[in-house]
């Protein structure tokens, strides 16, 4: 009895000081808006559509009270493979961007060239989850890119 309750007290403890994620959490894939003028969520102002039409990719996670929205934008300031990214938070319809950076370029699933993507490996695992959240919450993880978040825990 007495080791029981032992063993139950240890597992709380452990459950109630554990992050909010206990492995890196995956955006889910959300939307694509190809060939826009503007941005329909309003994460890129008009400047980033100066050259006339662009793509909009975003994945997406529920943490805790928020969500939290990466949002690649193809446009003229994309290199050769990694184009403009923004990790946004959403709470109470306040919008804060935690991260704004050049990131790996991604090739949403609803695209045809993702179905010539390998089956496995580590190019199938970054085309399914081209981001991910840090166990701790305080990284944006993208391939081998990793972006600290500004303002701490989401």
């Amino acid at each position: 009895m007495i080791r029981t309750l032992y063993v139950t007290a240890i597992v709380g403890a452990v459950a109630l000081g554990a992050p909010a994620f206990a492995a890196d959490a995956s955006f889910a894939f959300k939307t694509a808006y190809r060939d826009v003028t503007a941005d329909p969520d309003g994460i890129w102002a008009a400047d980033a559509f100066a050259d006339g039409k662009a793509s909009v990719f975003e994945y997406q996670l529920h943490s805790g009270g928020a969500d939290l929205l990466v949002s690649q934008i193809w446009n003229e300031d994309c290199a050769s493979s990694t184009c403009p990214t923004r990790l946004v938070k959403i709470e109470s319809g306040r919008r804060t961007v935690l991260v704004d950076d050049m990131m790996r370029q991604v090739i949403p699933p609803n695209d045809p060239r993702f179905a010539n993507q390998a089956k496995s490996g580590p190019q199938a695992e970054y085309a399914q989850n081209p981001f991910r959240l840090s166990a701790d919450g305080k990284t944006l993880i993208n391939g081998d890119f990793k972006f600290e978040l500004t303002g701490g825990k989401p």
